[in-house]
């Protein structure tokens, strides 16, 4: 606070009886006039609205602001006003006796000032009133007044389970057919598979027999090779050819087998690591939120009170003024 520079008066100015004039009252505790010192301020109090049909937003706000009033230029500043914690009840009609008054600027008691002036202050709250919200653009959801970044994203948390559970809905059901598509593959690969080993077997084992019983008539038999032997030896080397080209179809299947299990692997890898990537990027907690403004229309700021109010200041020992109504 800065120090009482203006010579002070024990009275408080007459003013036309067009200017609305009050006073700020002085907190009990600390005594009645003894080193009160009033300043002269324009205080000002507005009802604020704000509604958006579209997020169906229907909020108030009560304002109280108060600053100097000068004569230069410019007299009134509102971009230097200080907001109150004050209430109606807060002003008085008359002032505690035993205390002093700063000089009142010429400015502050001429009336078509203070029309001039209220209009500038609506024009300033309508220029610089806003209500900041949290949106979240996942969720498609805003933030209510006053409602906290971590309560807002608890009620997102809340309402984010139902939406994720949707969404892991609809990404199963685009894998599972392609999944049941892939298993039934495997699972035939590995009917083939065995049903070309078992058939590679019985050609080596019928193959062995055949050459086995040729080779046992050649060494026994007392008559030259006849026809028949060469006929069963000929069985035999087919037989070897089919042996061969069975444990061929046996690898061939194998390795079809081999395909479609590295393909279901990576089928499941991948819906793993989209159901992950799913459920982080649904995190309300991790979201980044946006800020939503909302700006009152000039026809939803109402002005309830705009007077000329002394405010009081206790004067220390040290001559600072300091608030005596808080």
């Amino acid at each position: 606070a800065a120090e009482t520079s203006a010579a002070p008066d024990t009275t408080a100015p007459v003013l036309p009886p067009s200017i609305n004039q009050a006073f700020l009252s002085v907190r009990s505790s600390t005594g009645q006039g003894e080193n009160i010192v009033y300043r002269p301020m324009i205080l000002s109090n507005a009802q604020i609205g704000f509604i958006n049909d579209r997020i169906n937003l229907r909020k108030s706000r009560e304002l109280f602001l108060a600053t100097a009033v000068t004569d230069d230029v410019f007299p009134v500043d509102w971009d230097l006003a200080e907001e109150l914690d004050i209430s109606l009840s807060d002003l008085e009609t008359a002032p505690v006796q035993g205390a002093i008054f700063e000089e009142l600027p010429a400015s502050a008691g001429d009336s078509k000032n203070y029309t001039k002036w209220s209009r500038e202050f609506v024009d300033w709250i309508y220029r610089n009133q806003a209500l900041e919200l949290m949106q979240s653009k996942l969720f498609k959801q805003i933030s209510e007044p006053g409602e906290t970044e971590r309560d807002f994203r608890v009620r997102l948390q809340q309402n984010a389970r139902e939406e994720r559970d949707d969404a892991m809905d609809k990404l199963r059901k685009k894998y599972s057919s392609r999944i049941n598509t892939l298993e039934e593959k495997v699972r035939r690969s590995e009917q083939t598979v065995r049903g070309r080993e078992d058939q590679a077997k019985q050609h080596k084992m019928q193959t062995a027999i055949s050459v086995g019983t040729t080779l046992l008539g050649s060494f026994l038999g007392s008559s030259p090779v006849s026809a028949s032997t060469l006929g069963r030896a000929t069985t035999a080397a087919r037989g070897a050819g089919r042996v061969l080209k069975g444990q061929e179809d046996a690898k061939r299947a194998a390795e079809t087998l081999e395909v479609h299990r590295q393909q279901l692997q990576d089928l499941e890898e991948e819906f793993k690591r989209e159901t992950e990537l799913l459920s982080a990027s649904m995190d309300p907690m991790t979201e980044e939120l946006e800020q939503y403004t909302v700006k009152p229309l000039k026809k939803d700021i109402l002005l309830k009170m705009f007077s000329l109010t002394w405010v009081p200041y206790r004067r220390t020992a040290a001559g600072i003024a300091e608030p005596a109504w808080k």
